[in-house]
């Protein structure tokens, strides 16, 4: 028979053993983050069609973040998939997320003000991870179709508020690299 003495004594070290583990992954994380170089965070990130990323987002939300009105809306939803590459441009989305978070970091490193928006960044990255999630869920289910276009733009969206959020944070620190990384995301 299972009492609560027994019950206590299993949850509670399982517990402990998971807040460990996520401390010990998210320590790791921050220190490979921290020893990075300029160049290795560029050589990270993989190259996307920013134009498209723009078109795609701007359909849905302004300059600002705001939501367009509804009707205003100028691509067809089922265009959506050519735009961005389908579910694979979504993947290479959310892998960026993680280098745009790296390179909030890396300015954090001198300017400890950017924490704000490194921190809007993890939060905006686990929004993108949310919606591809989503997808694949979808895709599984044989719903892709429908979803695609609901969830992708959502998506697309989050991602270029995050460059734009990371540009403007190094053009606030009047950085040099804020050319190069302007002409890569």
């Amino acid at each position: 028979m299972i009492t609560r003495v027994n019950l206590f004594v299993v949850v509670v070290p399982l517990f402990l053993a998971v807040l460990v583990a996520l401390a010990a992954y998210y320590l790791l994380r921050m220190r490979k983050a921290s020893n990075a170089t300029w160049s290795d965070l560029m050589n990270r990130l993989i190259a996307v069609d920013r134009d498209q990323i723009a078109f795609v987002a701007l359909d849905l939300v302004d300059e600002t973040g705001h939501p367009r009105e509804a009707g205003d809306s100028e691509i067809d939803p089922s265009n959506i998939w050519d735009l961005i590459g389908g579910l694979d441009g979504l993947e290479v989305l959310e892998k960026n997320c993680d280098v745009l978070i790296d390179l909030a970091f890396y300015v954090q490193r001198w300017h400890p003000e950017a924490v704000v928006v490194a921190e809007q960044l993890r939060l905006n990255a686990r929004e993108i991870k949310w919606h591809v999630a989503r997808l694949k869920g979808a895709q599984e289910t044989g719903n892709l179709a429908s979803s695609f276009p609901f969830y992708a733009q959502r998506a697309v969206a989050t991602y270029y508020l995050m460059t734009r959020h990371l540009l403007a944070l190094y053009e606030q620190g009047n950085l040099a690299e804020l050319a190069q990384l302007q002409a890569v995301i």
